[in-house]
């Protein structure tokens, strides 16, 4: 029996095609949200499970912090994937017919350019591959989706216009979760997510992360987000280039927690191959 990895979407959506790329003896689960995606894992109904985290057009994906600080799994894996829109259409249909386009508001706004070229239509869906299965299932020949090359080919529609999308720099970050963490080796390149509350003092945030920069260790992302309605109590995520075993990290760790009223280690993993080619 092959062992399944979650993600988010309908069959043929961008994470499924993920899924395949990295995981090719695994079977794909569709669930309909993040956290079923999620849960799937926690309920052994997958192994793991691939949610996209970040855009470099369209920047992070909504709601995944708050679902990262309750989340019990482990990040074990990160990817990079080049995402290519595709606007494509029933087989009886050509592109002076088209009209209205459907697609994730995402994808619609990573294609906004070519969209107005064409004089199209655009209307929000809840995600590319439910466009795609959409218009397929939809008697009329005016519409198209946005969506993957995998998504045409399984709601079996037609290409009308490869590479869709306006810039050719299209990045989408993914992360696997696992309910274990993997063993790697302290000599590669190491990637550990962390998401810490500061206490409520000057300079906290400052000294918090200055353990890190005393001990020689490079942060490669840094965000905040409110953890709760009243805008009172901020959230950092970060990502250090570090395996959590290493001495230097333990001292930048024990700095962190003097000046944190909570730290959460989200997992650590094997930098992607892809980091080398954007430094």
């Amino acid at each position: 029996m092959k062992k399944k990895i979650s993600f988010q979407g309908l069959q043929g959506a961008f994470s499924d095609l993920v899924c395949r790329k990295f995981y090719k003896s695994y079977e794909t689960l569709p669930c309909n949200t993040f956290e079923q995606t999620i849960d799937a894992v926690q309920k052994n109904l997958a192994e793991i499970a691939l949610i996209p985290v970040e855009n470099n057009i369209a920047g992070r994906v909504a709601d995944m912090h708050f679902l990262l600080e309750k989340i019990s799994l482990k990040i074990v894996a990160e990817h990079y994937h080049k995402i290519e829109h595709h606007l494509m259409a029933k087989k009886n249909s050509s592109l002076d017919d088209i009209k209205n386009v459907y697609s994730h508001i995402h994808a619609l706004s990573q294609c906004r350019k070519k969209i107005l070229k064409n004089k199209l239509n655009p209307v929000n869906f809840i995600d590319t591959a439910g466009a795609a299965k959409f218009v397929s299932e939809n008697e009329e020949s005016n519409h198209a989706a946005i969506a993957s090359d995998l998504a045409s080919q399984i709601y079996k529609l037609k290409i009308l216009i490869r590479n869709f999308q306006d810039s050719k720099n299209n990045i989408t970050r993914f992360l696997v979760f696992s309910k274990k963490s993997m063993k790697i080796n302290k000599k590669k390149k190491v990637i550990t997510s962390i998401i810490f509350n500061t206490k409520n003092l000057p300079a906290s945030l400052y000294k918090a992360l200055g353990g890190f920069a005393a001990n020689g260790i490079n942060l490669t992302r840094l965000e905040s987000f409110f953890v709760n309605k009243d805008f009172k109590q901020f959230s950092f995520l970060i990502d250090v280039e570090s395996h959590p075993e290493l001495s230097n990290f333990k001292n930048a760790l024990q700095e962190l927690d003097n000046y944190s009223s909570k730290i959460k280690i989200l997992g650590h993993y094997e930098a992607s191959p892809f980091r080398k080619e954007i430094n």
